[in-house]
């Protein structure tokens, strides 16, 4: 049986010294993250998705399971988030910041390599499956909480119809459903693009975390956050899936994912929709929780393999 060490050594670690690379270089050069973030929303990952599903084995009935744990996990944990903030007395203004960082979860330039490397190909295309998902979710719900209900509904839904991951989800689906073959110029670009992918991520997610300043106003609803995101998650998550029937790396994988730390986007969201305060809360949560997840999830992927 795999132990905590080996998993941290194995899994965890190949993915931190990524980002501590990145982290290492931008402190040096002081390099736009934009650009490559840019790249990694309308490229990279578009093609990682479009390459994931259209070679994927995934039945319709585990995608809908997969789908299906992810929108719950998001629904069950904002809701959470939202009690448990209004319990503790929090202002208005900082609820919907706390329910944001507990509700939004790293399944992308983190919960995907991680993922792959665990479980291989078959639990990144599981992976794959349940980030589109959260994308959806934060791209909606996420843009209405962090702006307080100044953006509507309608330009919430452009807002996630503008970038290309929608459609290549519907092209990966219409390839593997109808059981096509891409030309073998356009397979091997697209397969090159998707491998381009993951270090990507993780390159942005270490210019990300570079920037992230450490505010301890409120430490305590930012340990609070934290906590729910990295423990009470999988708590959430474990019935759900039995709940939904699902199995083998599917549910290995939904249990993992849901167990991220908080997503860099929300301190993004925050940025754009609310205030500085708000992103600096955020930003608190996503820079602990990232730290912590070495061993939260160390212990998770243990007890799962």
């Amino acid at each position: 049986m795999s132990t905590f060490f080996e998993i941290a050594y194995n899994i965890i670690a190949p993915i931190f010294l990524v980002v501590g690379a990145a982290v290492f270089l931008d402190r040096r050069l002081h390099i736009d993250p934009r650009p490559l973030s840019q790249m990694v929303v309308y490229l990279f990952t578009p093609f990682l998705v479009l390459d994931g599903i259209a070679k994927s084995d995934l039945t319709g009935a585990e995608t809908g399971q997969i789908a299906g744990a992810a929108l719950g996990i998001s629904a069950l944990m904002a809701l959470a988030g939202w009690t448990v903030a209004r319990a503790v007395g929090l202002d208005r203004r900082l609820i919907a910041v706390f329910v944001l960082s507990v509700t939004l979860m790293n399944a992308g330039n983190y919960g995907i390599p991680l993922n792959r490397f665990a479980f291989g190909a078959e639990g990144e295309a599981r992976a794959m499956i349940f980030f589109v998902i959260t994308v959806a979710f934060s791209n909606t719900f996420g843009v209405f909480l962090a702006s307080s209900g100044t953006v509507s509904t309608r330009r919430a839904l452009r807002n996630m119809l503008s970038v290309p991951l929608p459609y290549a989800v519907v092209a990966g689906f219409a390839l593997n459903g109808l059981d096509i073959t891409l030309p073998t110029p356009v397979a091997r670009a697209t397969s090159l693009l998707a491998q381009a992918s993951v270090p990507a991520m993780l390159t942005v997610l270490g210019f990300q975390l570079s920037r992230a300043p450490l505010r301890v106003r409120t430490l305590r609803a930012v340990l609070l956050a934290v906590g729910m995101r990295l423990a009470l998650a999988p708590v959430i998550a474990l019935p759900l899936v039995a709940l939904l029937d699902l199995s083998g790396v599917g549910r290995q994988v939904a249990l993992v994912q849901s167990s991220m730390p908080t997503a860099v986007v929300g301190g993004v969201l925050a940025t754009e929709f609310s205030g500085p305060q708000d992103a600096e809360f955020i930003t608190s949560v996503i820079l602990i929780s990232t730290a912590l997840s070495t061993v939260s999830l160390s212990v998770l992927l243990a007890l799962l393999m």
